[in-house]
């Protein structure tokens, strides 16, 4: 009977086996491809903007920046859409990556829902940055409050931190439960999401160094997210190229 539940893979008090061969690799090769295409849309995109007026810089120089930029701003807001929906994508496969290694699969779904979560609020922003960039440019009579909608974009961005932390804070869990990637990872994870939770709560700063789109607040916490992603999706890559059809994908990563 053992043979015989064997022969049909399925191990005798485990339930079914897991088969981790050549196509799974593919697809969290893909995955991390798409990471790494993300991280560089993104940079891409943030340096089309140019240098972008603080919040509480005056109300015309924030005027003048969106009708000088609007065609860079739009630019820019297309490229971190797509930047967005290859995150998603490396997001699925990360949570497909931490599935293999665990039983009850919460992990990967609180993983998966982190990813949807950031992913829908940042594109809820640039959408909307972009709507901006085109009416304030569009209809002139707009200009003159054109810096609410702005400092309420930032503000917006600043608090997505929180949205950040979720899925930063299950791959730390997933990593340490399941060893999918190094343990140093884990506790870079865990450090991205405590500066984007800290940088949500300086949402009420109105100094320069800790107001809300500044290096510290606005963009620190996003660069390590960024590297993060970098070197994870670049660890999906070489863990799973596939070196013959019938290698089977290693079930740790970084090891």
């Amino acid at each position: 009977m053992k043979a015989m539940a064997e022969s049909h893979g399925v191990g005798v008090g485990h339930g079914p086996k897991a088969h981790h061969g050549p196509k799974e690799g593919h697809v969290l090769r893909w995955g991390g491809l798409a990471g790494i295409v993300a991280v560089i849309l993104a940079i891409i995109g943030r340096l089309i903007l140019g240098s972008t007026p603080s919040i509480v810089d005056q109300a015309m120089s924030i005027s003048t920046y969106v009708v000088q930029h609007r065609w860079q701003i739009l630019l820019a807001s297309l490229l971190y859409a797509i930047a967005l929906a290859f995150f998603l994508w490396f997001g699925v496969a990360l949570a497909r990556a931490f599935r293999r290694g665990e039983t009850s699969g919460d992990i990967s779904a609180m993983v998966l829902a982190g990813f949807v979560f950031v992913t829908a609020i940042a594109f809820m922003a640039v959408t909307a940055f972009a709507g901006m960039a085109y009416a304030m440019s569009v209809h002139r009579l707009l200009l003159p409050i054109a810096a609410a909608p702005y400092a309420a974009l930032t503000v917006m961005s600043t608090l997505g931190g929180i949205a950040l932390a979720v899925p930063f804070v299950a791959a730390a869990v997933g990593i340490m439960r399941t060893r999918v990637f190094p343990v140093w990872m884990a506790w870079f994870a865990i450090l991205v999401a405590v500066l984007a939770v800290l940088a949500a709560f300086a949402v009420g700063s109105t100094s320069g160094l800790f107001a809300p789109g500044s290096f510290l607040v606005g963009y620190l916490p996003w660069f390590l997210a960024g590297l993060w992603t970098l070197i994870a999706g670049g660890l999906l890559v070489r863990e799973h190229l596939p070196m013959g059809t019938t290698q089977q994908a290693r079930p740790v990563m970084g090891h």
